[in-house]
């Protein structure tokens, strides 16, 4: 089956492709302002408590990029995701294009993640005492958000 894009969805596409190239551009830029040592872990805190070197800051975007590939890709199988209802005939376009819109969603907050996190990283700075709840409470509402319309959906298109 062959989801179509929604515009929402191109967007967000576009948004994820910012954020790398904006990553890789934000590196390439600041490289000789990057000191040598580099915080290579945040605890719980935003606290710095491993450094690394200064090679350290490209593995961001190369995990960024590895994500960008897989889920878009994993997004054109809808037969292979777990969705929380059942998939009819009646439905499954209705389902499959809110749960597309799901995978869309959180690939792009977790690249926005990735983009603050290597920001700061370059920086040298220890990230906000916020970051982890506020990024969590993201990612989680948006998760919730999306299965609670995944079965409205599914409900509506069964009558």
């Amino acid at each position: 089956m062959k989801l179509k894009y929604t515009k929402i969805q191109i967007a967000l596409e576009i948004v994820g492709l910012l954020l790398i190239i904006g990553m890789i551009i934000f590196i390439c830029v600041r490289w000789n302002q990057i000191p040598q040592k580099i915080p290579g872990h945040y605890n719980a805190m935003g606290e710095i408590d491993r450094w690394g070197s200064k090679s350290e800051i490209l593995i961001m975007p190369i995990v960024g990029i590895l994500l960008y590939i897989f889920i878009t890709i994993m997004s054109f199988f809808p037969l292979i995701w777990n969705v929380p209802i059942q998939v009819t005939d009646e439905n499954k376009e209705a389902v499959y294009l809110v749960v597309k819109s799901l995978i869309i969603f959180t690939k792009i907050e977790m690249l926005g993640m990735f983009f603050y996190i290597n920001y700061y990283t370059a920086t040298s700075q220890s990230l906000p005492i916020v970051f982890l709840p506020v990024s969590m409470m993201i990612l989680f509402g948006t998760i919730i958000f999306f299965i609670l319309r995944t079965y409205r959906t599914g409900k509506k298109k069964k009558v």
